[in-house]
C-alpha cells in the first residue's frame, strides 16, 4: 500500500504550501493534499502562531467509518467517499480550529478489454510473428497484437475495476500517428506500420492495457477452392484461400461454417460432413477488413447398410422371386444397388432384385450399393425341381389305441428337390402324428392325417386312420342257417369289443359240396351247393378268435304255403299261412300289403304308410306255428293308415315276403307267393 507522508522537517516546503494566515494567533492545515485512495494515509501539516501556537493539539474526523485520525494527525482512508478532518488547540481566551476537506478514493485496479470482436493474437502467433518488428523495450515485444486494416476503423470496449471505482474514466493513447490515431475509443488505421496503443485509467495512468498494433494492407478478395466438390458425412475434405491483392500483408482467413448441423470446419480448412445436405463454408480475411467469401459444399449422405427381405430362398426351376433391398439410412442420397448370382447357371437376378430359377443347387445372390462398394448384403438361394403330387398308400389307415403305425405315401416327381412333408391330425383326441409320419393311436375313433409338402409347393394329401381296441371275442348273430341249393344268403359275426380295429376273418366249410362261403371280413356270404348239413367257421384275424354256425342246405323256398286271406273295412288285414317244414317251427312271417284308390276313373296310389307315404306297409305275424299248421287272424299291421278311399274302393295284392326258424334264421322267399283282389 503505497503511503503519502508529507514531513514536517520539510520546514521550506511546508512553508510554501502553507495558506496565508493573517498575523496573530490561530492554526491552519496544508491544503495541498484534498484526496487520497482506500487504504492510503496522508500526514496532516497544521501551522500554529501566537497563542495556538503553544497548547495540545486535537485531531478529529467527521466520519470514523469513511477516515480515521489519530492524535498525531495521521489520517487513514477506509471507505470511499468525503470526510472533513477538524484540529483544535485550546487557548487562554478561545479554542482554534482548522479544517481538511478529503475525499476518500476508490481507486482503479484494472483495466479490461472485451477482445471478442477484434482480431487479437499472440505475437508468437504464426499468423503474425513474421510481420512484427522487434522492439526496444523487450517488454512490448510480449504484448498482445491487434491487427488493423489500413483506413479501417474500429471501436474498443474498454472498463475498468472495480466497476464502482470514484473515476472510471478511461484514456486511449497511441505512440505513433503516422501509424494510427486513436480518438476516444475509436482507433483508425492510417498506414501500415507498427505501434503502441496504451488503454489506461484517467485516474491512474499506471493501470493500463496495452497492445502492439500492426496496422496491415487490407484484404480486398478472397477465392476459396476445395479438393472434392462434395463431402460424405462423417468423412473429410480439404479448402484452402487465395487473398488478393499480392500485397495485402496478412492472407491468412479464419474459417467457418454457415450451419454446423451439416459441416464443420477447423482452422486448417479440414472440412467434416456431419449431416446430408447443402453446407456453406466461410472464409473471413484475419486482418480485420471484414472480408469473407462464401463457398458452397454438398454434403452427402453415403449409405451405411442395406438389409434384403429374406436370408435364404426357395424358387423352383423356371419360377422367378423378388427380393427387397432396404438401404439405410432412409436419407441416403444414392439408393441405387447392383445385384450379381455368385452361378447364373443356378440361379440369375435382375436389376430389381427378381431371381429365377435355372438349375437345381444353391447359390449366392449379392446386393451391393452402388455409392459404396463396401456395404453389400447376401443370401442363400435354393433351387429346387418341386413337388407335383402327395398320395398316400391306401385311403385309410388302421392303428390301435396306445400303439403305433407308420403311414406310407409316394411323392411325385420322384427326383423332387425337398421331399420333406409335415403331417397334422385333424382330431388329436383319437391320434396323433409325428413329423416322421408315425401315427399313434389315443382313442377310438377316426382321424383324418394331413401331410403337406414344405418346400413351397403347397402340395398336401390326406388319409383317414381309424383308431380302435384289439378282438378279445367273436360270436355268430345266428346260429342256423336255412338255405336252399343255389341261394346266396348274407349273415355275420359280432366281434368284441364293439369299437375292435380290426373285423377281417377268415370263414371255412366243413363240407364244400353243401355249403361255401365267401367274404374277408365279420361279414360274409353262404351259398347253397347241394342238400345236407355243414358247418362253416370264421377266425379273427386280430387274435385268431373263432366262431361258426350250421348250415342246412334243403327246400326253404317252399317252407310256407300261402293259401289265403281277408280284410275289414278299417283295412284289418289277415292271412292264412300254413308251415310246410318238418320238424322245425315258424316264428315269425312278415309280408307286404300294396293298394290302390279304385274310387275313380283311374287307378292311384292309395296311401297307406304312416311313416313315408307309400302305399304299401308290412303286415306280420309273429308265434308258434308247428309244422303243418295254420296262422289265424293275429296280424299285426306296421305303419298303417286307413286308406281315404276306403278299403272296398281299393286294388290290393298281399305278398309273403319271409318267415323266420325258430326265432333264428330269418329265411327271405325267393319265389315269393302272393293273392291280388281288383
Amino acid at each position: 500500500m503505497k503511503k503519502l507522508i508529507i514531513l514536517l522537517i520539510i520546514a521550506a516546503l511546508a512553508c510554501l504550501a502553507v495558506p496565508a494566515m493573517a498575523a496573530g494567533d490561530g492554526i491552519a492545515f496544508d491544503m495541498s493534499v484534498s484526496a487520497i485512495n482506500e487504504g492510503e494515509t496522508l500526514q496532516t501539516v497544521l501551522t500554529r502562531e501566537g497563542e495556538a501556537a503553544d497548547g495540545e493539539v486535537t485531531y478529529t474526523s467527521s466520519n470514523p467509518k469513511m477516515a480515521t485520525v489519530d492524535e498525531n494527525g495521521l489520517v487513514t482512508a477506509v471507505k470511499k467517499g468525503r470526510v472533513v478532518i477538524t484540529a483544535a488547540v485550546k487557548g487562554a481566551k478561545k479554542t482554534y480550529k482548522a479544517q481538511l476537506k478529503l475525499d476518500i478514493v476508490r481507486p482503479v485496479t484494472a483495466v479490461t478489454v472485451n477482445e471478442s470482436k477484434l482480431e487479437v493474437y499472440a505475437a508468437s502467433d504464426a499468423k503474425v510473428a513474421s510481420l512484427l518488428t522487434a522492439r526496444e523495450n523487450a517488454e512490448e515485444n510480449e504484448l498482445p497484437v491487434m491487427i488493423l486494416p489500413v483506413k479501417k476503423r474500429i471501436s474498443v470496449a474498454a472498463t475498468v475495476e472495480p466497476k464502482d471505482a470514484t473515476n472510471r474514466n478511461i484514456i486511449f493513447a497511441g505512440s505513433d500517428d503516422a501509424v494510427f490515431t486513436a480518438a476516444k475509443n475509436v482507433i483508425t488505421g492510417v498506414a501500415p506500420g507498427e505501434a503502441i496503443l496504451t488503454i489506461g485509467s484517467q485516474s491512474n495512468p499506471d493501470v493500463s492495457k496495452r497492445y502492439r498494433m500492426l496496422v496491415v494492407q487490407p484484404v480486398k478478395k478472397i477465392l476459396v477452392e476445395a479438393s472434392e466438390p462434395a463431402v460424405i458425412v462423417g468423412q473429410q475434405v480439404t479448402v484452402s484461400s487465395k487473398a488478393e491483392p499480392e500485397n495485402a500483408t496478412i492472407k491468412d482467413v479464419i474459417w467457418s461454417s454457415g450451419d454446423e448441423r451439416i459441416v464443420t470446419v477447423d482452422q486448417n480448412g479440414t472440412v467434416t460432413g456431419i449431416k446430408r445436405g447443402n453446407g456453406r463454408i466461410i472464409a473471413t480475411a484475419a486482418d480485420g477488413s471484414n472480408v469473407r467469401a462464401n463457398f458452397n459444399i454438398k454434403v452427402v449422405q453415403n449409405p451405411e447398410s442395406v438389409t434384403l427381405s429374406a436370408d435364404e430362398l426357395t424358387i423352383d426351376i423356371g419360377k422367378t422371386k423378388a427380393c427387397k433391398a432396404t438401404v439405410l439410412p432412409k436419407n441416403t442420397d444414392n439408393k441405387k444397388v447392383i445385384w450379381t448370382s455368385s452361378d447364373e447357371r443356378i440361379a440369375t437376378v435382375d436389376k430389381n432384385g427378381r431371381i429365377k430359377g435355372n438349375a437345381v443347387g444353391d447359390c449366392t445372390i449379392t446386393c451391393t450399393c452402388e455409392a459404396l462398394e463396401t456395404v453389400s448384403a447376401s443370401m442363400t438361394v435354393h433351387i429346387q425341381l418341386p413337388v407335383k403330387k402327395v398320395t398316400f398308400n391306401g385311403k385309410t389307415a388302421l392303428v390301435y389305441v396306445d400303439e403305433e403305425t407308420q403311414l406310407s405315401w409316394n411323392i411325385e416327381p420322384a427326383d423332387a428337390t425337398n421331399q420333406t412333408l409335415t403331417f397334422k391330425s385333424a382330431n388329436e383326441k383319437v391320434a396323433t402324428v409325428d413329423e416322421n409320419g408315425v401315427v399313434h393311436g389315443v382313442a377310438s375313433g377316426k382321424a383324418r392325417i394331413t401331410a403337406t409338402t414344405t418346400d413351397g409347393s403347397r402340395r398336401n394329401a390326406s388319409i383317414i386312420v381309424q383308431a380302435g381296441r384289439h378282438v378279445s371275442a367273436v360270436r355268430m348273430l345266428r346260429k342256423h342257417a336255412y338255405i336252399d341249393p343255389g341261394e346266396t344268403a348274407k349273415t355275420s359275426a359280432e366281434i368284441e369289443p364293439k369299437d375292435a380295429l380290426n373285423l377281417n376273418m377268415s370263414w371255412s366249410s366243413s363240407d364244400s359240396s353243401v355249403v361255401t362261403t365267401e367274404g374277408t371280413t365279420n361279414s360274409m356270404k353262404l351259398k347253397g351247393v347241394g342238400n345236407g348239413d355243414a358247418v362253416v367257421t370264421g377266425i379273427t384275424e386280430d387274435g385268431g378268435f373263432e366262431t361258426s354256425i350250421k348250415v342246412t342246405v334243403g327246400d326253404f323256398d317252399h317252407g310256407v304255403a300261402f293259401q289265403d286271406y281277408g280284410f275289414d273295412g278299417r283295412g284289418n288285414t289277415w292271412l292264412s299261412v300254413r308251415n310246410k317244414l318238418e320238424n322245425l317251427t315258424i316264428t315269425r312271417i312278415t309280408a307286404e300289403l300294396e293298394l290302390w284308390d279304385a274310387s275313380g276313373e283311374e287307378l292311384e296310389p292309395a296311401i297307406i304308410n304312416t311313416s313315408n307315404g307309400s302305399n304299401r306297409v308290412n303286415v306280420v305275424w309273429s308265434g308258434q306255428l308247428e309244422p303243418g299248421h295254420t296262422t289265424g287272424r293275429s296280424w299285426r299291421m306296421v305303419n298303417f293308415m286307413t286308406p281315404s278311399c276306403g278299403m272296398y274302393n281299393t286294388r290290393g295284392r298281399i305278398t309273403v315276403l319271409s318267415y323266420q326258424i325258430e326265432g333264428d334264421w330269418v329265411k327271405n322267399l325267393r319265389h315269393r307267393p302272393s293273392r291280388s283282389w281288383n
